[in-house]
């Protein structure tokens, strides 16, 4: 189970860890004595438990259930647990720390006695099940306490936080020349871009992995060449890899019925789209987009379509679409993921008859 540590709102660490388990939050203890080496969490405390109490109402997500989760405590009845309560749910966050603090002293605590341990271990319950990474960079803020040895390789579970938006992230500091990585030229393998530019899947994987993880990730701590957990990441982000001087053939036409009318007869068009898909920008901004807000929804509507549909089906549901319509550039543009929405199918079919109506209108 991989420990975290919670960032401040300046992107700081703090003294105070946490981990995910089946979608819930165990905020961990505070123990020994502060100043001694045993120490461990020493900035658990009220302004902790507000910030905390805070993200999670920023982030939407709905409170269910908080309860003490120590050894001893787990023998009791979930009731004699809990710290949260219904009538809660309006109560000011600092308040509410504080009512937190006041309730798990009281836990387990003998009879007739004032004293008790206000800095317990604490599991959050959520509504809805959010993934770990959802909760790990909208409550914590997304470092993780993994300790990167100069020539230890980082384990697999750690390479797997890595998605197609820290991958797309990571392409376009390197093209746009906003980083400098030290794993140098490739050897045996290239990332190819539809430009022709090739780069490094180390290095671009090691860039990827240093946002994901919170840490920095050099060549040393990961693995390359095919089946590593570097090139599936980057195989599934949709960017090519093929050995040193082989060239990549892709696809001539856009599947989509409103891009293959709208591209057919204009190179310049099918060029771009082409190259979009091929890099997995769709994906990348998916994914993006479920990290910020928790799941996908449409832009333009609303709609949700995972509750219609369940998560597999609702995903398909999702489409990527340009704010800025690609037909109004004379020269190929480089796409970012905020140059995109997401919106449902419906209204990407609206979008496009809208924009296809416009007489004499290239926009796509």
């Amino acid at each position: 189970m991989t420990k975290y540590r919670f960032l401040d709102d300046a992107g700081g660490p703090i003294d105070s860890h946490f981990e995910v388990q089946s979608h819930e939050l165990i905020l961990h203890s505070r123990g020994g004595t502060i100043g001694s080496p045993n120490a461990r969490n020493t900035q658990y405390n009220d302004a902790l438990l507000r910030m905390l109490i805070d993200r999670i109402r920023r982030s939407e997500l709905i409170l269910t259930e908080v309860l003490v989760d120590s050894k001893p405590a787990r023998k009791l009845p979930v009731e004699q647990r809990a710290v949260y309560f219904s009538e809660d749910a309006g109560v000011d966050s600092q308040e509410l720390a504080g009512l937190f603090r006041k309730r798990m002293a009281a836990v387990g605590r003998a009879p007739h006695t004032k004293q008790g341990n206000s800095t317990k271990r604490l599991r959050f319950s959520f509504a809805a099940d959010v993934s770990e990474e959802w909760i790990v960079r909208a409550l914590g803020r997304g470092e993780t306490d993994v300790s990167v040895q100069e020539h230890q390789r980082l384990p697999a579970a750690s390479l797997n936080q890595v998605k197609a938006d820290h991958i797309f992230r990571a392409v376009e500091r390197l093209v746009v020349a906003e980083a400098d990585h030290s794993s140098g030229e490739s050897s045996d393998y290239d990332l190819v871009l539809d430009s022709g530019e090739r780069y490094s899947p180390e290095a671009v994987f090691c860039l990827a992995a240093s946002e994901a993880l919170g840490v920095e990730v050099r060549p040393q701590h990961i693995w390359g060449g095919p089946g590593s957990p570097c090139f599936q990441a980057i195989a599934e982000t949709g960017f090519s890899i093929v050995p040193k001087g082989e060239e990549v053939q892709h696809s001539p036409l856009p599947t989509q019925p409103e891009e293959r009318f709208w591209v057919e007869g204009d190179t310049k068009l099918r060029s771009h789209l082409q190259r979009e898909r091929s890099s997995g920008l769709s994906r990348a901004k998916k994914q993006a987009f479920r990290r910020e807000h928790g799941r996908l929804h449409c832009e333009e509507c609303g709609l949700v379509p995972e509750d219609v549909y369940g998560e597999e089906i609702g995903e398909a549901c999702i489409e990527v679409h340009h704010k800025l319509p690609l037909g109004e550039d004379d020269v190929p543009r480089r796409t970012m993921l905020e140059d995109l929405i997401c919106v449902c199918a419906n209204c990407h079919r609206a979008i496009h008859y809208e924009l296809r109506s416009k007489k004499g209108s290239k926009l796509i």
